[in-house]
């Protein structure tokens, strides 16, 4: 291994005892904000707003708080949701801090922009509109670039960040089932006689894509730590976090009783299990890294079949109703049940205005007729679809390269090994976006930022790195904890 591998930001995933203590606090402030009488009390926006506050301090921790407020509870006759407080909070936050703004590489949003530039001259939607849910989404990546600009390359921790704050929608199942007072959503069919449980402001179709991307992205993080392009294994504490979050997300995921949760979660694992064998038939992964890897696999396959012969925390009953839900909805409404229906509408929408979308024509939309009364408008449960609808198939491109950009420079070149864990990351939100329509969801436009920043470095390589001091802000606090690193330039 090169010496200037090692001297990468990139790479440093050791937490400074200030970022445990945000880590910390943050984890602890989110799961007493799904207590019931918290909730309901008035100090629930307070602690919002404390949160918020706290996370900005390290880069880690903003992108923990970006992941965690799409699900975050808040009291109902609050006016401002988490995301939005979140947004609010940043700025005077950031200032003191940092004592500035840096917004270096926001010129990355090209794509973005020639996405949306095109979807707006064929909808006429006013995105500049203060309440516009793509301009929230457009400040959220503007956040994210702060943040990662203020991480001095250490890309790696920031993903992190970004993929604990998912995972942490199990709050609410976990609590409940510890007995502890949280109200968890049941919206949704009955599917075989069981509710379909999300958490407690998401619902069961909100939880399945934040557990997968949280928990792919953690699992790639132990895969390019355990490769031979890596300076450092991984530490032990991320090893036991990931085995043990990736444990506990499969009885939450069970119980959404969603189609599209198990859909994925195959999807997922036959794409890690052909990542694996990609790299092992490169030699890329060390001895070491494949010996821990055996006896983890062993271990948890054990684990797995106890807890289903024993029905643990009912996930053999929910597993056997899901596969005969499964069977019946395939046998009336095709492979992808009810996906089916929305994707040939949705297909033939595109085919029958392809250059300016049906919005442009003014005609009515041919549409399910489960949809028909549907307050919320038609949606095509795919993003792609979508854009496709409402400008084209010129739309439908551009958003496709938009959402691959940061895909494919990783991709390209000998360096994709060491992005393992945002090509990862990139897969489950490829999964998402083709199942679901939640294309304002931040945590996707915080990762995208995050993304095509890494993207424009080379882990590897260290001949444009130069030493920096840290930057103190206006109360003498450093924005760099530990010290002055050697940061990659970009």
């Amino acid at each position: 291994m090169p010496d200037d591998s090692r001297a990468s930001p990139y790479w440093d995933l050791d937490l400074t005892w200030v970022e445990i203590l945000l880590l910390t606090s943050a984890v602890t402030l989110i799961f007493i904000l799904h207590l019931e009488p918290i909730l309901e009390s008035r100090f629930a926006l307070p602690l919002i707003v404390s949160l918020a506050a706290m996370c900005y301090l390290s880069p880690v921790t903003g992108f923990l708080f970006i992941a965690c407020s799409q699900y975050l509870p808040f009291p109902e006759e609050a006016l401002l949701n988490p995301s939005q407080i979140g947004f609010l909070v940043w700025l005077p936050v950031v200032l003191v801090r940092y004592s500035g703004i840096r917004l270096g590489g926001l010129w990355r949003l090209w794509p973005v922009l020639l996405c949306l530039s095109w979807y707006v001259l064929m909808t006429g939607e006013k995105l500049y509109l203060p309440g516009n849910n793509y301009l929230r989404a457009l400040c959220y990546a503007v956040v994210a670039c702060q943040l990662t600009n203020e991480a001095r390359g250490q890309y790696l921790k920031c993903l992190f960040g970004l993929c604990l704050g998912a995972m942490l929608i199990m709050c609410a199942y976990w609590a409940d089932h510890a007995g502890l007072p949280v109200e968890l959503s049941d919206w949704g069919d009955i599917r075989e006689g069981i509710a379909r449980t999300g958490g407690t402001r998401a619902d069961s179709v909100m939880v399945w894509p934040a557990l997968l991307i949280g928990i792919t992205g953690l699992l790639g993080l132990q895969f390019v730590l355990g490769s031979s392009r890596s300076p450092e294994p991984s530490p032990r504490w991320l090893t036991w976090l990931t085995a043990t979050l990736g444990v506990l997300s499969l009885p939450v995921l069970v119980s959404t009783m969603t189609l599209g949760a198990i859909v994925a979660f195959g999807l997922l694992l036959l794409g890690i299990v052909a990542l694996c064998a990609r790299v092992l038939f490169l030699g890329a992964f060390t001895p070491q890294f494949i010996r821990h890897s055996v006896v983890f696999i062993v271990m948890m396959a054990a684990l797995a079949s106890v807890s289903y012969a024993d029905d643990v925390f009912g996930m053999r009953t929910k597993i056997a109703a899901m596969a005969e839900y499964y069977k019946h909805e395939s046998l009336e409404a095709g492979m992808f049940t009810s996906r089916n229906a929305v994707w040939r509408y949705s297909i033939r929408t595109i085919l029958e205005h392809p250059v300016f979308g049906v919005v442009d024509s003014h005609e009515p939309e041919d549409i399910p007729p489960e949809y028909s009364d549907n307050p919320e408008g038609y949606v095509s449960h795919n993003v792609f679809l979508d854009f496709g609808r409402y400008s084209g198939i010129l739309g439908m491109v551009l958003a496709a390269f938009f959402f691959l950009f940061p895909a494919l420079k990783m991709a390209r070149g000998d360096q994709w090994i060491s992005y393992i864990p945002f090509l990862g990351t990139h897969f489950a939100m490829f999964i998402f976006w083709m199942s679901l329509s939640f294309v304002h969801y931040k945590t996707f436009w915080a990762f995208w930022m995050l993304a095509s920043m890494a993207a424009g470095i080379w882990p590897n390589r260290n001949t444009l790195i130069r030493q920096k001091q840290p930057r103190t802000g206006r109360h003498g606090i450093s924005a760099n904890v530990s010290g002055s690193r050697k940061v990659e330039l970009q």
